[in-house]
């Protein structure tokens, strides 16, 4: 079983900023499903909610693009709807995943992916 912490929310960690400032990273819409590759800074001028410029890597908040909004994302389910993991859905737990093991999980290693 896992159980949530509940943390302040969480503000950008300026450190990680400059450090993957010019990294390649994966960048998932929860809600949509768009997928696309990009720097923090570029994902941050397009409008997208993803760390380390609106969140810290490895906190559950919201990772969407800049035309969907919070509702569907697994940190609404968790906060906003109270449920556990077991009740969340296998994407949503996939998720929940990748959130943890960042910024290792969305970090875009080969320049031709």
């Amino acid at each position: 079983m896992i159980n949530f912490k509940e943390t302040s929310m969480p503000l950008p960690n300026k450190d990680n900023r400059e450090k993957f400032k010019n990294q390649k990273l994966r960048f998932v819409c929860e809600a949509c499903g768009q997928k696309m590759i990009m720097t923090p800074a570029e994902g941050y001028k397009a409008g997208w909610d993803y760390p380390p410029y609106m969140y810290p890597f490895s906190v559950i908040s919201p990772r969407t693009c800049n035309k969907c909004g919070i509702e569907k994302t697994v940190w609404w389910e968790i906060c906003m709807k109270h449920k556990t993991f077991e009740e969340l859905t296998d994407s949503q737990k996939e998720t929940i995943e990748r959130i943890y093991r960042e910024p290792e999980s969305i970090i875009v290693k080969d320049k031709y992916k």
